[in-house]
């Protein structure tokens, strides 16, 4: 049977050569090869043009799915491999996969992907938390196969009706993977055939990245529908950061306990973000904001704090697109005190906070932290950010936030003795990394 080969790309020019370089020198070459242009603004399509393949591009960024589905639209071939462009095969790895299509009822066989280039904390902790595969024995129908590397036969996928588009960086895998079952078609699982994974992460690509994985999972079971299931996800993160964490400890990895701390504080912010703009989002990568509009919305928040005391519905000056700004700003100011009572180091509270700021929006400000530690030094109580109404702060996410986060380091200070200690050195890690 022929066999067609996609390779969708996002500004992949860091390592589409060498995802090429590993097709070329597969023992069973494709019949066909395939890179869909995502709408990359970088140099992949000049890198791809050195190879024999054919080139189709989007004319903008429409998402994996729409990708995908274009591959299939444009070959005939009875099978169609997919392989992610961060991800190196294996030179027998189209081979293994091949050979597992060995009966009409199977729709499709899925390899593993391998971490072991990972040299950064947030490599080794994507590899540890976000492993591309089901282990080392091969199954039959696994929960679903990852989409980074997999074989699909053509046919099937026409009578799924294709990869759903509005899964645009993720889930696209597990929802096709769960249609083929529903009609009645078979998976397989072949950790034989392995593909190197050659992705970089850094903070803020490891924990957005990892927050866009389950997000449609999260929508799907209801967990944005109204405010009462919104807090159920915030306490989810806290559960999910609590999940690592103790792994990480069981298995020495102490490193990355910071790590795991951070996330229940980021996603919950990048949660909050979706939930406040519901309906007019596609896309959940963070706009770029002008510098000056943090300062507008630090100065925001105190002003009104400070000056319109006896008002219980506080306007704004700050536009509305400044939500979660303000919130991330209200957030510090509400743990302050609590973080510097509990951490001996005197600058872990500077550093989980820039870290935030980075890990939600790319930026380094020290000047702007300097002054939202100065106003929490200043000012104490800043729990009438909770009790009055400001037209930005989400008074009910920031209380369940702040006070199950605090209760979450209790516990963990009552369960594990020292590990105050220990969160500190993997922030100085995590810090000396991102430097």
């Amino acid at each position: 049977m022929r066999i067609s080969l996609c390779i969708p790309c996002f500004n992949s020019e860091n390592t589409l050569a060498a995802c090429l370089g590993g097709v070329f020198h597969q023992s069973t070459r494709p019949d066909d090869i395939l890179v869909i242009d995502d709408g990359s603004t970088d140099m992949t399509v000049q890198i791809a043009g050195r190879f024999p393949v054919r080139i189709i591009r989007h004319a903008g960024n429409m998402g994996l799915a729409a990708a995908r589905n274009t591959a299939i639209k444009n070959t005939g071939s009875e099978l169609i491999a997919f392989l992610d462009s961060d991800c190196l095969p294996d030179k027998d790895w189209l081979k293994n996969l091949a050979e597992r299509i060995d009966s009409s009822n199977v729709a499709a066989a899925g390899g593993k992907v391998l971490e072991s280039g990972a040299s950064s904390v947030f490599d080794i902790w994507r590899s540890l938390h976000m492993g591309q595969h089901w282990g080392e024995a091969g199954k039959t129908n696994p929960p679903f196969l990852f989409g980074s590397n997999t074989l699909f036969r053509r046919e099937a996928l026409v009578s799924a009706g294709l990869f759903d588009e509005k899964y645009r960086s993720n889930f696209e895998d597990v929802d096709i993977s769960g249609r083929l079952r529903k009609i009645g078609y078979d998976l397989i699982y072949e950790p034989q055939a392995t593909a190197g994974h050659l992705k970089k992460d850094d903070l803020f690509s490891l924990l957005n990245n990892f927050w866009r994985w389950n997000h449609a999972f999260y929508i799907k079971e209801g967990f944005y529908r109204d405010a009462q299931s919104f807090a159920l996800k915030i306490k989810d993160n806290i559960g999910l950061a609590n999940r690592f964490l103790e792994e990480d400890l069981e298995n020495k990895k102490y490193e990355l306990i910071y790590l795991d701390l951070l996330l229940a504080l980021h996603h919950s912010l990048r949660d909050l973000d979706y939930f406040s703009s519901i309906g007019r989002q596609e896309d959940f990568g963070r706009p770029e904001f002008p510098r000056a509009s943090f300062w507008i919305s630090l100065l925001d928040i105190t002003f009104f704090y400070h000056f319109d005391r006896s008002k219980k519905d506080i306007s704004s000056f700050s536009p509305k697109e400044n939500i979660l700004q303000q919130n991330l700003f209200a957030l510090g100011l509400l743990l302050s005190v609590f973080l510097e009572a509990r951490f001996s180091d005197k600058e872990f509270n500077k550093t989980l906070h820039r870290h935030l700021l980075f890990s939600v929006y790319k930026i380094q400000d020290d000047r702007l932290l300097g002054r939202l530690f100065n106003l929490s030094q200043l000012h104490r109580d800043w729990s009438g950010l909770i009790k009055k109404k400001q037209v930005h702060l989400n008074g009910e996410f920031l209380e369940i936030l702040s006070v199950t986060f605090r209760s979450y380091v209790e516990s963990l200070v009552s369960r594990f003795p020292g590990v105050i200690k220990l969160i500190e050195n993997s922030a100085r890690g995590t810090d000396r990394a991102i430097s």
